[in-house]
C-alpha cells in the first residue's frame, strides 16, 4: 500500500511538471510571435514604420527591415559604393541610390532669351473699316433692300429707293442744261460748263454716274431713286424703316468690314517698355481653343490707365473667314526678347522661400554635387534664364534635384536644403505622419 501511494505522487508530479513546460513554451512562441515587424525605406533606412507604407521623402515602397532589399541596402551603405554623404557642402551619390533618385544632367547653355506676357484683350471694330451711310438728300425711303441688321452688303449693291422732290426737281433742271446745250451748239456757242456742275450736284445728291449718264439719254426724270451702297460690309445697326421721311444727313445704317479686327489688350505699364510697333503677337480664344491667331502691333496707346496702372495696345488681327467677333475675349501673348543670356531647364531650380537652388554636377566628377544659390530671369520653353550662380558649360541636375536636396536635409545638410538664405534651420520632428515614424 505504501509503495502503491509513492507510485501515485511520482506520476502526478511529472504530468505537472509536463504541463508547465508546455506552459513555459507557448508563452515563449506568444511573445515571439507578438514582436512587431519593422518596415524600412531602402534609400532611407531611418524613415521606419511598423506597417506597410510609403517613404515621405522618395515614394518608395517601405519594405522589412530584415528583408533582401534592406540587407542589401545596408551592405552597400558599409562599403561605401551605393549610399549618400556630405562634405563641406557636397552631396555623392552613387550605385543605386542615383538609380533611385533618376539623377539627369543638363549643360548650362548661351542662347537668345525671350519671356513671354500674357495680356487679357478684347475684340473691336477697326475704325477704318466702319462707315456710316446717310441721307444725301431729303426725301422719303419707299422701298428698303437691305432690311435687317447683320446682313452683308457689297459695294454697289441697292440700299433702298427713295422718293425726293428736291432730287427730281435737280433732274428736271439738268435735263434743261443739256437741252440747251443742245441748242447752243447748233448755233456755234455751246458751253458745257453748266451741264458738268449739273452733272456733279446729281452725283453729291446720291446719284451714280451710269445714273446721270442714263437720265441724260433718256431725259425723263424719275420718280424714286434707287440708291446704292458706297462701301461694304456687315450691317452693324440699321437706322431707319420703310416710310421715313429722312432729312439730309439722317443716318441710315453703320456698316462694318470685319475681314479686319482690332484687338485691344492691357499691358501693364512695366512691361509695355519691351512692346514694338510692328511686331507680331499670338491671340487666343475661349470659343477656339485648340487654335492661335496672329495680329501685329499697330498702336501704343501714349496714357496709361491711373487705376489699374496698365497701358493699351492696339493689335490688328485679320480675320478673312469672319470667324472672330467683337466683343470676344483673348488672350495675348507677347514675346519679348532679352538678348542673349544662360539658360537651364526651368525643373533643375528647386524654389525654396527666398532663395532658389540648382544642384551642379563638381566638374570632373560623375557622382558628386554641390547646391548652388542663383538668381534666376525670365522663364520661357521650359526653360530659366539665370542671371547670376552658374557658368556656361557647367552641368545642373535636370532631374532628381529634389531628392538630392531630401537627402541632405535627412543627413543634416545646411547647403542645399529648404532653409537657404537665412532661414530658419530644420527641426527635428518626432511622432509620425500616415503611420510611419520619423
Amino acid at each position: 500500500m505504501k509503495y502503491l501511494i509513492f507510485a501515485i505522487l511520482i506520476v502526478l508530479t511529472a504530468c505537472s511538471q509536463k504541463q508547465s513546460g508546455h506552459a513555459g513554451h507557448n508563452d515563449s512562441t506568444a511573445t515571439q510571435a507578438a514582436k512587431p515587424v519593422k518596415y524600412i525605406c531602402p534609400m532611407h533606412p531611418n524613415v521606419t514604420s511598423d506597417k506597410e507604407g510609403i517613404c515621405p521623402i522618395c515614394q518608395m515602397d517601405l519594405v522589412p527591415e530584415n528583408s533582401s532589399e534592406a540587407k542589401e541596402y545596408a551592405e552597400d551603405e558599409h562599403e561605401g559604393h551605393s549610399h549618400a554623404e556630405h562634405t563641406m557642402g557636397e552631396l555623392v551619390v552613387t550605385g543605386q541610390s542615383r538609380v533611385l533618385a533618376d539623377v539627369q544632367t543638363a549643360v548650362v547653355q548661351s542662347e537668345p532669351v525671350h519671356r513671354t506676357i500674357t495680356a487679357i484683350g478684347t475684340l473691336d471694330f477697326a475704325e477704318q473699316n466702319r462707315r456710316s451711310i446717310t441721307a444725301r438728300v431729303a426725301g422719303r425711303i419707299e422701298k428698303l433692300y437691305v432690311n435687317q441688321t447683320g446682313m452683308t452688303v457689297r459695294k454697289g449693291q441697292a440700299l433702298f429707293e427713295l422718293h425726293s422732290p428736291e432730287l427730281m426737281q435737280t433732274q428736271n433742271e439738268f435735263i434743261l442744261a443739256v437741252k440747251n446745250q443742245a441748242l447752243a451748239s447748233l448755233s456755234g456757242g455751246a458751253s458745257s460748263k453748266i451741264v458738268e456742275q449739273m452733272r456733279q450736284r446729281l452725283m453729291i445728291m446720291g446719284m451714280t454716274s451710269e445714273q446721270v449718264q442714263k437720265l441724260e439719254q433718256t431725259q425723263a426724270v424719275q420718280m424714286t431713286t434707287t440708291v446704292y451702297a458706297p462701301s461694304g460690309g456687315t450691317v452693324i445697326e440699321k437706322k431707319v424703316i420703310e416710310g421715313t421721311f429722312v432729312n439730309i444727313g439722317t443716318p441710315l445704317f453703320d456698316v462694318a468690314d470685319l475681314s479686319l479686327l482690332w484687338n485691344m489688350a492691357e499691358l501693364y505699364e512695366n512691361d509695355v517698355a519691351g512692346v514694338k510697333i510692328g511686331q507680331s503677337v499670338a491671340l487666343k480664344i475661349q470659343t477656339y481653343p485648340n487654335e492661335t491667331f496672329k495680329g501685329r502691333v499697330a498702336f501704343i496707346y501714349p496714357v496709361v490707365n491711373t487705376e489699374s496702372r496698365t497701358v493699351k495696345v492696339r493689335i490688328e488681327t485679320p480675320n478673312p473667314h469672319g470667324r472672330l467677333r467683337p466683343a470676344m475675349y483673348t488672350e495675348t501673348l507677347f514675346t519679348l526678347n532679352s538678348g542673349t543670356g544662360l539658360t537651364i531647364p526651368d525643373d533643375a531650380v528647386l524654389v525654396t522661400g527666398k532663395q532658389n537652388v540648382v544642384w551642379v554636377q563638381a566638374q570632373g566628377e560623375t557622382n558628386k554635387f554641390e547646391a548652388r544659390h542663383v538668381t534666376t530671369g525670365a522663364k520661357f520653353d521650359g526653360k530659366v534664364q539665370i542671371l547670376s550662380g552658374l557658368s556656361e558649360g557647367e552641368k545642373v541636375v535636370a532631374s532628381g534635384g529634389f531628392l538630392l536636396d531630401s537627402e541632405r536635409q535627412l543627413r543634416g545638410g545646411t547647403g542645399g536644403g529648404h532653409n537657404h538664405g537665412g532661414g530658419e534651420p530644420p527641426q527635428k520632428t518626432s511622432g509620425s505622419m500616415n503611420g510611419m515614424k520619423m
